[in-house]
């Protein structure tokens, strides 16, 4: 497995992606929200076409832009891409956008998530020479190879981090004598619930007496709702929330600053969003793990049918706290690199919600 590049500071084998920013202009394909881009360095022969059909929009700061990133580190192969958007609360158009470029048009056709799961399981098999890719979750057909990320191991990392911040007051000036921490998580699905076995372990490796506070928000767009579930959580005594909700842990980050307390990101480094209160980003890779596929496609090396798998020990998931203002001391940070390690090496077994 080709290994992805990355930048910053590095947790064990695991660390920040650095990746450009996606790039193209406005088209009218099959939804309004497309977005293309298509590179000039390509070769004299026909540029392999690969379209990203996306169960919603970008802009969310994570998980979708962080395909995007990796979509845009392809068109600079010199392959034809582009991005397809959606309303993020309309599974008809979803479907309809994926039958749409399914008809051989494109050499490739990416999604991703849980919820695109059901709609690719009935589309694939009506079009059998069209190739997919679905990452963060699994789809069991011939023409469909899946990805995956460990996210119950970075959020351990994130749990581990968070039960150090409890504990120390004296080093996290916003941090209490109660010992709370908590999560926000978008949908109450194994997915993000293999965040929350994650984050509980990372948690109680550091003291089982810390006090771990889980709410759901219900999807994934609703900021202000994340935002009013964080503050009662810090209105409980919580030092550090962690958001795993895309762009309704926005509000997440949001309500740290506005509490003056700490969170965690996800999915993209969004330590800079409000810095001095965002403690790190736990990071899954997805732009990343989109490059190798379309790498290993080009080759003829890509197993459809199969799953790939990215953890910490092939730098899939991790923690960045790069831009976060300084606010992570080194010695906490080794502290997690030697967790993280010992994932690795097998000395500690993170629990999953998925397996």
């Amino acid at each position: 497995m080709k290994h992805g590049r990355f930048g910053g500071l590095a947790i064990a084998a695991a660390a920040a992606l650095t990746l450009a920013a996606c790039s193209g202009g406005t088209t009218s394909a099959a939804s309004s929200g497309d977005t293309s881009s298509s590179s000039s360095g390509g070769s004299a022969d026909k540029p392999l076409r690969v379209v990203n059909v996306i169960n919603g929009s970008l802009g969310d700061q994570g998980f979708f832009d962080d395909a995007a990133r990796g979509m845009a580190a392809i068109a600079k192969t010199g392959a034809e891409t582009r991005n397809i958007q959606a309303d993020a609360e309309n599974p008809a158009q979803w479907r309809s956008n994926l039958e749409s470029v399914s008809g051989g048009d494109w050499d490739l056709v990416i999604t991703g998530t849980s919820q695109m799961v059901d709609i690719l399981n009935e589309t694939a098999p009506k079009y059998p020479d069209q190739k997919y890719v679905i990452y963060d979750s699994v789809v069991d057909q011939p023409n469909v190879a899946s990805i995956v990320y460990k996210q119950n191991e970075g959020s351990f990392l994130a749990g581990v981090l968070a039960g150090l911040v409890t504990e120390d007051p004296s080093t996290f000036p916003k941090a209490n004598a109660d010992k709370t921490v908590g999560l926000v998580g978008g949908m109450d699905i194994p997915v993000i619930n293999d965040f929350v076995a994650g984050f509980k372990a990372g948690v109680e490796a550091v003291d089982p007496d810390i006090q771990v506070l889980v709410s759901y928000v219900g999807d994934f767009t609703d900021s202000n709702r994340g935002f009013d579930q964080a503050t009662a959580m810090y209105d409980q005594g919580a030092d550090v929330v962690f958001q795993v909700a895309g762009g309704a842990g926005i509000g997440v980050l949001r309500a740290a600053e506005q509490s003056d307390k700490y969170a965690i990101g996800v999915d993209a480094n969004q330590n800079a969003l409000h810095k001095g209160y965002i403690l790190a980003s736990m990071l899954k890779n997805v732009g990343v793990s989109l490059e190798n596929a379309f790498e290993q496609f080009k080759k003829g090396d890509l197993a459809f049918g199969q799953t790939t798998e990215y953890g910490l020990a092939n730098n899939g998931v991790g923690l960045v706290f790069e831009d976060n203002g300084g606010i992570v001391p080194d010695s906490i940070q080794k502290d997690i690199k030697d967790y993280a390690q010992k994932v690795i090496d097998g000395q500690i077994k993170v629990p999953s919600a998925t397996s």
